[in-house]
């Protein structure tokens, strides 16, 4: 893991205090590698531990032992993720307003992606760098970004940071703006994301953009790329208007461009329990969009999804094992495994 604990032309990569010490430290327990491994036994978690000569953390406790992220991602790979075969891996999660939590679900299912075992590559492409941040990469210009590999200044391996094994991310930050100028002066604009990606993408089982809340030159080149946007909407009477919107624009821009719309897959986000204002919108969700939902889903309001953004630790880390966020978010991981990949059951 210490290789992942470098410098890039003398640059400091992560927060090591914040972020990366806790990757390097914790890991997860049998229990969570059982939930994210399809719901597998503990029994048979065990099992393949002893089987294979797998330790524990030394420093986890005796009473709930942790294995570290590459243990992990071994034993949920060979008990549960190696029958999927990636079919859709270019996915997008989409939404020009703001606020809707798409960086909050980007950020868990590329982690978790990750920890099943896949190659993932994740795209901060929103020039705030949340994403970024969550990741525990820092929010400042000495890292490279898209706009860097777009504009021909860098190649992918100079952009890439490595997070942990299997989880790869080109970060953002505020220089990520003068992309928009450089698309604008470009032949074929609207197809240069895939141009500097595409033949980059036998490294990776799966790359995930975190689009920017506007209407954008560089979101056009993130609907042109992908094979799945995953729109992500608050469970708000005002965030149908916008979603209504959405579909007119996706639908004029694709007819323009004389493409295929992305497969759409619509994620009911922040969903209240106790207020009205989300059943009244999911009731609406379900009428005019319920083609592109997974059924009777929404992933809830909680605390967990906050502190798992400001401590960078995937829920899988630290939830327990009632959290609603977790199991939602492990919910929405399986249904986009499922919807993304050809199993061999």
């Amino acid at each position: 893991m210490q290789k992942y604990l470098r410098a890039v032309r003398g640059r400091e990569l992560f927060d090591i205090g914040r972020v990366m010490t806790d990757y390097l430290n914790n890991g997860l327990t049998q229990t969570a590698i059982g939930i994210l491994a399809g719901g597998m036994s503990s029994s048979t978690v065990s099992r393949y531990i002893k089987n294979n000569g797998i330790t524990s953390l030394p420093q986890s406790s005796s009473r709930k032992l942790r294995y570290s992220i590459e243990d992990s991602e071994q034993i949920i790979y060979n008990i549960f993720t190696k029958r999927f075969k990636p079919v859709y891996k270019v996915q997008s999660f989409y939404n020009f307003k703001g606020g809707t939590g798409k960086t909050s679900l980007c950020f868990q299912i590329s982690t978790h992606l990750a920890l099943l075992g896949f190659r993932v590559l994740v795209i901060d492409a929103d020039p705030q760098g949340h994403l970024s941040t969550s990741l525990g990469i820092r929010n400042d210009d000495n890292h490279l970004t898209l706009f860097d590999l777009i504009s021909g200044h860098a190649t992918l391996s100079e952009t890439v940071l490595p997070v942990f094994k299997g989880l790869d991310c080109i970060p953002a930050n505020l220089s990520l703006t003068r992309l928009e100028v450089a698309l604008n002066q470009m032949p074929k604009r609207e197809e240069r994301v895939r141009i500097a990606i595409e033949p980059f993408l036998e490294q990776y089982d799966f790359v995930l953009f975190d689009s920017n809340p506007t209407i954008s030159q560089l979101n056009r080149n993130l609907i042109t790329f992908s094979s799945r946007l995953n729109i992500v909407c608050e469970t708000q009477p005002y965030s149908l208007n916008g979603l209504k919107i959405l579909f007119e624009d996706l639908d004029r821009f694709c007819g323009s461009m004389q493409i295929q719309r992305p497969i759409l897959s619509i994620v009911p986000n922040k969903y209240e329990d106790r207020t009205s204002s989300s059943a009244e919108a999911m009731t609406i969700l379900r009428e005019y969009y319920g083609q592109y939902m997974k059924p009777d889903f929404a992933v809830r309001k909680s605390e967990d999804i906050n502190t798992s953004a400001k401590t960078g630790l995937p829920l899988s880390f630290f939830a327990k094992n009632n959290s609603i966020a977790f199991e939602d978010i492990v919910d929405l991981l399986h249904y986009i495994l499922e919807q993304s990949c050809q199993s061999d059951k």
